[in-house]
């Protein structure tokens, strides 16, 4: 009797959470978006709808602007509001409020910055037709919230409802960006440190302007890049002031850039049917959802199509029908870390070109999950915020133009109106925005190239390094007029091409960067197109998925040279995997993963033992810069023996090498997922996994929130680029006009809601490579949106 008692018990608990498990999936199915039927749309001017397709792409049909960006709001909220939710939080400062005191650091940031008021005074100085853009997408994202039966599951999970949405988070998502692809100012610590720390001739040889494959595509016009002799004296004497210290390692490293890009645009005389074609795929951090939504928007005669960012009522990339744009990140420099002389007499003032001033002062109060309250002070000065790590011992402000409500604008959306590239490029010049490269294809057969956004207009100083603006000798004098931006058209080669390489050589009267990316992807780019005739909209894919590499040749033949010719038996199956790889980067390429990692510990271990006064005047120091090959690889081929790393543990600089190449070797075995005595292929090294922000806390949803993780093609220097996390958020193709034919990429799916059929459903095609196509398909579902009196409120 007492087993058939357990028994039941068990059965009856089994039953329970069976019936537990299948009454919380229904509960989730309901926060599912329904986008079928009729909805009462407040603040909407004319009926208007929204079909989707078997992918979730929408099809939107208005009769204004106003209310295709108010429907735009409505759909992208179904699909992606805890994503929205997280990126108004994260530049407000208030993650930490609903994901715990993990977060407080990225809060007092954000906080200390004044992101929130500064989204607020944009909004103040926009112009009328921009505000009720901005109203109408918050509009409808409100009555989205408010349709909600069920929240998504993020909102269940972490025990909280969003706000209601308002304008000015749009324009914090838009400040997210800015940051994300802007902030230098890590970068200008470094490299005001190192101007500190080393001999002049020293800084000028580890921080060269640009590399020998941007300096090719200049065609050499750059007095910029003549290279510095090599300071043998002064490097002898920083390696003997760090000889036999390896507590200078990990100061030198190059991880990827987390943004960058690759765009292109190719003319008529290149092309099979002798139209224009744009090219454009952003590299980004990859995540769960991705960082874009796809969208049709069409309104009177207006047509557009391509990608938004969720939050934020505008396409970012895409085509209006007549020109098709892309935007790579610039890789500039559009922030200052001012210098701060305070007053010796009185610590609440500083010096000013205007005599001394009271420092401004504001409270700031973060909630944090979990813990009470906590406030911060923040300092300001004319400049903007003082922030809370000094620099050399001193305070400094960051003058910056994400900081500037004069900056930011939402100009960009009146490309729905641009006839062709000179209209095109006459507005990204006028536009205010994250400053990028914009590049622009017409239906008429011009191709075109400019900046867009603010650049600023720097006197007495280049902005590499730190300084006191106190005299009034150096600052800013605004921005680069718009009529003054840099541009191209129409060149004889019949195409443009960035990768975020430099754009313009010494001739440019004005500082756009030091930061530049190396030329190598764009040298490629422009090689495969110049050889390139009648090319269509999958030859330009093929070459988005590029994996060649001649990059990496150099360090494959070092590693060649330094080995004893088979001598040793150990070397045979190492020399046999260097040997074969083919300068490519694909899943099955053998000896790449040993040569990037042969590359990168050189880094280290050259560069790092002559950087160990930057660490003593800054714990926290770490050199990486894209153009540092430029002088490792001159200390590589000048093997100087006064310069050799470590001379007490290697007699010279072929047995250190020897020594760096063989951990390399062992490192890769160590880090790959193939437990095999072959050498690993690069697909074992190179792999990519898309999280979910959620899916580290909770590992028992992992399966559930995060994409599988899978060995992918390409590198950090390949046209299908990839590094540590950061890959093509989208690969867009399309001949403005010509949409149809149009090729578009994204990883992940459209919606953000994880049981969606559309999380996870473009994924594949853009890990393989399949073609997928721009324009939406037959409609699966309609929604229909009526004209109601009142608004709901979530």
């Amino acid at each position: 009797m007492a087993m058939k008692r357990r028994f039941r018990l068990l059965l009856s608990m089994g039953l329970l959470a069976t019936s537990l498990i299948a009454g919380l999936y229904l509960v989730l199915r309901l926060s599912l978006p329904k986008f079928d039927g009729v909805q009462q749309l407040a603040g909407l001017g004319a009926p208007a709808e929204v079909s989707l397709d078997k992918l979730g792409i929408p099809k939107i049909s208005a009769e204004n602007r106003e209310d295709a960006f108010r429907v735009l709001g409505f759909v992208t909220c179904g699909e992606r509001l805890f994503q929205m939710d997280l990126s108004r939080r994260q530049m407000a400062g208030r993650l930490a409020e609903v994901m715990g005191a993990g977060l407080k650091k990225s809060d007092i940031r954000h906080r200390v910055m004044g992101f929130e008021q500064v989204a607020k005074n944009i909004l103040q100085r926009l112009p009328e037709d921009e505000k009720r853009v901005l109203e109408a997408y918050a509009q409808g994202v409100n009555q989205a919230m408010n349709a909600m039966q069920v929240l998504p599951p993020e909102f269940l999970l972490l025990r909280y409802r969003p706000a209601v949405w308002r304008p000015e988070d749009s324009l914090l998502v838009v400040l997210g960006m800015e940051e994300t692809l802007g902030w230098t100012g890590e970068a200008e610590r470094m490299d005001t440190t190192m101007k500190a720390a080393l001999p002049p001739a020293v800084y000028d040889f580890f921080t060269p302007p640009m590399d020998h494959y941007t300096d090719q595509i200049l065609n050499g016009l750059s007095a910029q890049n003549r290279p510095v002799p090599l300071p043998k004296d002064d490097l002898a004497a920083l390696l003997q002031h760090g000889a036999g210290n390896e507590q200078y390692s990990g100061i030198s490293d190059y991880g990827a850039p987390s943004g960058g890009s690759n765009a292109w645009v190719v003319g008529p005389q290149k092309t099979w049917n002798g139209r224009t074609i744009l090219a454009n795929d952003m590299h980004m951090k990859l995540r769960m959802p991705n960082i874009w939504y796809r969208a049709e928007i069409s309104y009177g005669d207006v047509r557009l199509t391509g990608l938004t960012l969720p939050g934020v009522p505008l396409l970012a990339v895409g085509s209006n029908g007549r020109v098709a744009w892309g935007l790579t990140s610039i890789q500039g420099d559009f922030v200052d870390l001012v210098s701060v002389n305070v007053d010796p007499g009185d610590p609440q003032r500083y010096h000013t070109p205007q005599g001394p001033a009271k420092f401004g002062e504001r409270a700031e109060t973060m909630q944090v999950r979990g813990e009470s309250d906590q406030t911060i002070n923040v300092r300001t000065t004319i400049w903007g915020p003082v922030l809370p790590d000094s620099l050399l011992g001193k305070p400094v402000a960051v003058r910056w133009t994400a900081l500037d409500p004069a900056a930011t604008d939402l100009q960009m959306l009146d490309l729905d109106k641009a006839m062709d590239v000179t209209s095109a490029l006459n507005l990204f010049n006028r536009a205010g925005s994250p400053p990028l490269n914009a590049l622009v294809a017409d239906s008429n057969g011009n191709i075109g190239w400019t900046i867009t956004g603010k650049i600023p207009k720097r006197f007495g100083l280049d902005g590499a390094v730190s300084a006191s603006w106190a005299d009034g000798m150096r600052g800013w004098d605004g921005y680069v007029p718009p009529d003054e931006l840099p541009r191209t058209q129409n060149p004889p080669s019949g195409f443009i091409v960035n990768a975020n390489q430099r754009m313009v050589d010494y001739r440019y009267p004005y500082v756009i960067g030091h930061y530049f990316d190396n030329g190598y992807r764009a040298y490629r780019i422009g090689e495969r197109l110049s050889q390139a005739k009648e090319i269509t909209e999958r030859d330009l894919l093929d070459l988005q998925l590029d994996t060649r590499t001649e990059f990496y040749r150099f360090y494959q033949q070092l590693a060649l040279s330094v080995l004893d010719n088979g001598d040793r038996e150990s070397d045979a199956q190492l020399r046999s995997s260097l040997e074969r790889w083919d300068g490519f980067a694909e899943r099955d390429s053998t000896g790449l993963a040993i040569v990037v990692e042969f590359r990168r510990m050189l880094i280290d271990t050259v560069i790092s033992p002559f950087l160990g006064k930057c660490r003593s005047l800054d714990p926290a120091f770490r050199f990486s810069r894209a153009t540092v090959d430029g002088p490792l690889q001159r200390l590589l081929e000048a093997k100087l023996p006064e310069l050799q790393p470590e001379k007490t543990n290697y007699k010279d600089w072929n047995s250190f090498l020897y020594d760096v190449l063989k951990r390399a070797e062992r490192n890769v075995d160590e880090q790959s997922q193939a437990k095999t005595q072959l050498p690993p292929d690069w697909g074992q090294n190179n792999q990519v996994s898309m999280m979910h922000p959620l899916s580290s806390s909770l590992p028992l949803l992992k399966y559930w929130l995060d994409m599988p993780k899978q060995a992918l093609p390409g590198c950090a220097q390949c046209i299908r680029w990839y590094a540590h996390g950061n890959g093509a958020s989208e690969r867009l193709i399309v001949s403005p006009g010509q949409e149809n034919l149009g090729i578009l990429h994204m990883p992940g799916g459209q919606s953000g809601h994880p049981l969606s059929p559309h999380y996870g459903d473009q994924h594949q095609a853009w890990i393989e490579g399949r073609p997928l196509p721009l324009l939406s398909g037959q409609s699966v579902y309609r929604l229909a949106f009526q004209p109601s009196a009142t608004a709901g409120t979530p």
